[in-house]
């Protein structure tokens, strides 16, 4: 006679069929048989340290032996709207998804099977969060992070349910289709370069606008637009043109003040209901192009040459003035008259190496510098 062995480890169990009909369970140990050749009998090993034990004659046993399957397993047999949750000796080890069927062995290990109801109650609790992100099982669970500053907005179904304050969540979308918006609501600066604007008498320029805005209204911003940085970018260059557009060069020029007045409030009119506030909003740059820059040069050297000249015309206006009131004096003042002719014969005689004179001192101070008239003629 032929025997057949088999050997079942301490961590296995062995599912004995003959002509492919469940005979009998076979624990560990080691079992011998006569081998007959005119039926065919076959042991399935099923390892008890898996977490679930996975087979497909372990399926289809439980459907013709509940009892059996129930003796050596535990039975994870999810509705179509619940979620289990599996832990092994107190630590969460897996999920069963709704409509699903896990097997876990008994005497391994001590298992026991939590069923949430994934239909009506999607939050997870709060002890649980830190377990299921270890185990990564976002097919059935979304984790969100909410940090500080920012505020989460969650849709159930493509429907908003409520706003999530800064702090960690979970929630299960095994049943409903779960979606998270974390916004952020600190200030945010926006930047518009390289605009080609027309001013009102029809000069190119191109400008830069930096605009800092946040979201005060965060179920109204993200309801008007899918991306809101897209939606002021477009809203900061449509208010940038209208203004620009209605002002001559030198007004845009000279009055940015204004400019960016009439720009903040054009954009405060298009962002009425959108949940977003612009605290501030300004013209950075003005660049003009090369030809308008030129000319613009020289108008500006123009007026400060007819600047400086003006002001040369009253410096020479106000020097013309100063002499005829000191010409007034001397005439009034023979000695302060006296005074000033010394004072050019001194300016003279360190200009010339020799002064011939004649009449003696006399020539020299009365007639070599004289101011005054003589017989009623300048000399």
């Amino acid at each position: 006679m032929v025997f057949k062995t088999e050997r079942i480890a301490d961590t296995e169990l062995g599912l004995q069929y003959r002509d492919r009909v469940f005979q009998k369970v076979l624990g560990p140990g080691v079992y011998r048989r006569v081998r007959d050749m005119t039926v065919r009998t076959f042991v399935q090993k099923l390892d008890m340290t898996r977490l679930p034990v996975r087979d497909p004659l372990l399926d289809a046993l439980y459907l013709t032996h509940p009892d059996i399957v129930g003796e050596r397993f535990v039975v994870a047999d999810m509705a179509d709207n619940e979620l289990g949750l599996v832990s092994a000796d107190g630590k969460l080890v897996g999920l069963v998804g709704p409509g699903e069927r896990a097997f876990y062995a008994k005497g391994l290990r001590d298992i026991a099977v939590r069923v949430l109801d994934a239909d009506q109650d999607i939050v997870v609790p709060e002890t649980l969060i830190a377990p299921l992100m270890r185990l990564k099982a976002t097919n059935f669970v979304l984790p969100v992070e909410v940090p500080s500053d920012h505020v989460g907005l969650l849709y159930v179904d493509g429907v908003f349910t409520r706003q999530l304050a800064p702090g960690r969540y979970a929630f299960l979308r095994a049943v409903h289709r779960v979606d998270s918006v974390i916004l952020d609501l600190r200030l945010q600066a926006l930047e518009v370069t390289g605009q080609e604007v027309l001013t009102k008498d029809r000069i190119g320029l191109r400008a830069n606008v930096t605009a800092v805005y946040r979201i005060v209204d965060p179920e109204a911003a993200v309801s008007v637009t899918a991306n809101l940085q897209d939606y002021l970018y477009k809203a900061l260059q449509f208010a940038l043109r209208q203004v620009v557009g209605t002002r001559t060069l030198e007004e845009v020029l000279g009055d940015k003040q204004g400019i960016n007045a009439a720009i903040a409030g054009q954009l405060a009119g298009n962002l009425v209901d959108t949940g977003l506030d612009v605290p501030s909003v300004g013209v950075k740059d003005i660049i003009l192009p090369g030809d308008v820059r030129e000319l613009m040069n020289r108008v500006i050297e123009a007026e400060k040459t007819a600047q400086a000249n003006v002001i040369k015309r009253r410096e020479e206006t106000a020097a013309t003035r100063s002499l005829l009131n000191t010409a007034k004096l001397m005439e009034d003042n023979p000695t302060l008259l006296r005074l000033k002719e010394l004072e050019a014969l001194e300016k003279v005689s360190e200009k010339v190496g020799n002064v011939i004179v004649g009449n003696g001192m006399d020539g020299v101070l009365e007639d070599l510098v004289r101011i005054r008239p003589r017989n009623g003629k300048e000399v």
